[in-house]
């Protein structure tokens, strides 16, 4: 079985704009909608003395919001790229979407909140928190909460951003004055029963010493949500941007980037529809984050950053009853500029193609969107 790649092409790139963390979704109809975190890249302003800058990371910025496409099902534009409603607290960072049975969409990820450069040294200084410091915009950023907003019309309109549930486990004192829920970053599924399952992370559990995976559940189609008591952690290992596969039998597979691991892949599985699962093990395959995609015939397509020389994105297609790591390994991409790369996110289209998303940098280090579309056997 074999992965063919047929073309890469860029989705979004606008100088003006650090964009990045893409998420792509085929719709039944036929359109495919395209969403990403865009933010102002103040490069731009320097013309050439900017190429200096080609490994600049900005992940926070204060104008951070949901940027989304609308394509055909050519991957020809139909709508250009248009802003999601901010939160009026804080900037956006992932934009993942999801597809229920019964045609909701649901757009979820996570919130930065933006504070000017000397209350954020005051924080610190208190040890009231310990804000993420960002010198090139003047400003701190803390963590603030984990959300999601919903579509009824294919993605025309979209609620507010409704904050998840804070977690239980959040360790006491932790940002008390903050919503402070686990993070979400990665596939979404809907179990047998109909209920929806996001896993989430968090580096501020009670009696974890590193990151966690925790689970939010809903059973009103992402109404509401709750925090599952489910926990998976591990002792010498981080867990970080988990991603759910629910297999045809009804088994879940959570796929974990990792720290202290030399970025190997961590699993856990489980075989009660996310209620419990099995102790995370490590696997021999390098990247992050993953983006696991099961296909209608019950192969998975797994896709990945690929953050070591050269870099880009790559992918392995698993037979059933294959173990991970014992598929081959496609490059998809290894030209990019920076090690700033990846977060890819696949989707079905109506032809059994499949396109990859994912954000990479030109040669001027300008982040944008591009898209890869693939065939398999």
């Amino acid at each position: 079985m074999t992965i063919r790649i047929l073309q890469h092409r860029t989705l979004y790139r606008d100088d003006h704009f650090y964009s990045a963390f893409p998420a792509v979704l085929a719709l039944p109809a036929g359109d495919v909608l395209l969403a990403f975190r865009r933010a102002p890249d103040h490069r731009w302003l320097l013309g050439d003395a900017a190429d200096e800058d080609l490994d600049a990371v900005d992940h926070v910025h204060f104008r951070s919001h949901i940027a989304m496409m609308r394509l055909d099902s050519g991957l020809e534009v139909k709508d250009d790229a248009w802003s999601l409603p901010s939160h009026p607290e804080a900037g956006d960072q992932d934009a993942n979407l999801f597809l229920t049975s019964k045609g909701r969409l649901i757009q979820y990820g996570f919130l930065w909140y933006p504070v000017t450069y000397e209350i954020a040294k005051k924080l610190k200084e208190l040890g009231l928190v310990g804000p993420l410091m960002a010198d090139r915009f003047g400003a701190g950023y803390i963590y603030w909460a984990s959300y999601t907003r919903i579509s009824d019309d294919g993605g025309y309109t979209w609620s507010d951003h409704k904050l998840m549930p804070r977690d239980p486990l959040i360790k006491a004192g932790r940002d008390a004055f903050a919503p402070y829920s686990s993070a979400l970053r990665g596939r979404m599924v809907e179990c047998a029963d109909g209920s929806l399952l996001i896993p989430a992370y968090n580096g501020s559990l009670a009696g974890c010493e590193l990151p966690a995976v925790r689970f939010f559940r809903s059973e009103d189609d992402g109404e509401s949500w709750q925090v599952q008591d489910t926990l998976i952690s591990l002792p010498d290992i981080s867990l970080a941007e988990p991603a759910l596969a629910y297999w045809p039998k009804g088994a879940l597979t959570v796929f974990n980037r990792t720290g202290h691991n030399e970025d190997r892949l961590v699993i856990a599985s489980s075989y009660d529809e996310g209620e419990t699962f099995s102790k995370p093990e490590s696997v021999g395959i390098k990247g992050h984050p993953y983006d696991p995609l099961v296909l209608p015939d019950g192969r998975l397509f797994l896709v990945y950053g690929y953050r070591h020389e050269p870099m880009g994105v790559r992918a392995r297609l698993v037979e059933l009853g294959q173990r991970l790591e014992d598929a081959d390994e496609v490059v998809i991409r290894d030209d990019s500029a920076s090690k700033d790369v990846g977060y890819p996110s696949a989707t079905r289209l109506p032809s059994g193609q499949i396109l990859i998303a994912y954000y990479i940098a030109d040669k001027r280090g300008v982040r944008g969107i591009d898209g890869t579309l693939i065939d398999i056997d």
